[in-house]
């Protein structure tokens, strides 16, 4: 989507700045609509969500957006290494719920989640996962139209692969809170698998995966799954991932609860 460097101000802070690339920048209502959506964006003050401090355009007509720094890197790379343990995938999702129930309150929807949205740092109180990207791909659909944007997707343009959509967004059907859910439900499975749920190179193959497959249980994958904690994740898995949103969870709140049940076992 864009290109992000590291910078730092006069006083030597670092900050994060993500340059659009001119392919998603090409809308001239585009900055308007980011300046706009940037007054909602940076009320979001959680810390599992990466603050916005600013949006912008230089002379030449690239958009910017100026974010907190974080030193770490994305849930894509710590996945190159390997699964995450179930305790750590499980804290991680936790934290990711908690974000997401923080911005669902402000009638805010990711709608992109993705490893490569997800960023890990250590803090004083251990490992810290913080969310990138809020409200982006509707402030694109809004301004771009949904027909450029799904061309884009399907190039890798913008979006990437369509591996964490949930049906409804496949289907171009309304999208609320659950629809966060889902994507949560393959990031859990990925985590603890190294694998996503459905995997394949043809677009539609996957969506036809997304819309009408069971969900495979984690010994599908990994045989030496088979701890009752291991049955309890792929019942939270299933729900999450359910193909319509009134079979998930109610909220990211309820998810939350239910993998925090799990740390007590």
């Amino acid at each position: 989507m864009g290109t992000v460097y590291r910078a730092t101000d006069d006083a030597g802070q670092p900050f994060a700045i993500k340059r659009l690339h001119a392919q998603v920048a090409a809308s001239p209502d585009l900055l308007a609509r980011f300046q706009r959506e940037a007054n909602v964006q940076s009320m979001l003050d959680h810390p599992n969500i990466v603050g916005l401090h600013a949006v912008g355009g230089t002379p030449s007509g690239d958009l910017f957006f100026v974010l907190e720094f974080v030193d770490g890197h994305d849930l894509g790379h710590e996945l190159d290494l390997g699964p995450l343990t179930p305790a750590r995938a499980i804290n991680a999702m936790i934290q990711l719920l908690s974000a997401l129930h923080y911005a669902h309150q402000f009638g805010l929807v990711h709608r992109d989640l993705k490893p490569e949205n997800v960023l890990l740092a250590q803090s004083p109180t251990g490992e810290r996962l913080k969310v990138i990207d809020f409200g982006l791909v509707k402030m694109l659909n809004d301004v771009l139209g949904t027909k450029i944007c799904a061309r884009l997707t399907q190039t890798g343009m913008i979006f990437g692969t369509p591996e964490y959509m949930a049906p409804e967004q496949i289907e171009a059907e309304e999208v609320d809170p659950r629809t966060d859910l889902y994507a949560v439900g393959v990031l859990l499975f990925e985590s603890l698998t190294g694998r996503r749920p459905f995997e394949f190179e043809e677009v539609h193959l996957l969506w036809h995966a997304h819309l009408n497959a069971p969900v495979p249980t984690l010994s599908s994958v990994d045989p030496s799954f088979t701890r009752p904690l291991h049955r309890d994740l792929d019942a939270i898995i299933g729900t999450l991932m359910a193909k319509r949103p009134d079979g998930r969870f109610d909220s990211a709140q309820a998810a939350r609860r239910a993998l925090e049940s799990l740390l007590a076992l």
